[in-house]
């Protein structure tokens, strides 16, 4: 998290998962999650850099057709 406001929360496969600005936080998001800002406005948004990893368990196949399926329009 780059800024995380007082009252957010991160929810996976309904385990609370602590949040810590300045901090990484690994989350398999297979799994149901939810995230809320339930702060007030003037605590700001949420700010989060986001990186997505292939699942270690998705085979090179499946990756190569997800690649093709979600390719870019050229």
């Amino acid at each position: 998290g780059l800024k995380i406001p007082p009252g957010c929360e991160l929810v996976v496969g309904g385990e609370p998962q602590c949040w810590a600005e300045g901090h990484c936080l690994l989350v398999d998001d297979s799994f149901l999650h939810t995230v809320a800002h339930n702060g007030s406005p003037e605590d700001g948004p949420r700010v989060v850099f986001i990186v997505d990893l292939w699942h270690p368990n998705v085979a090179g196949a499946e990756r190569q057709a997800l690649d093709f399926v979600f390719a870019p329009d050229p």
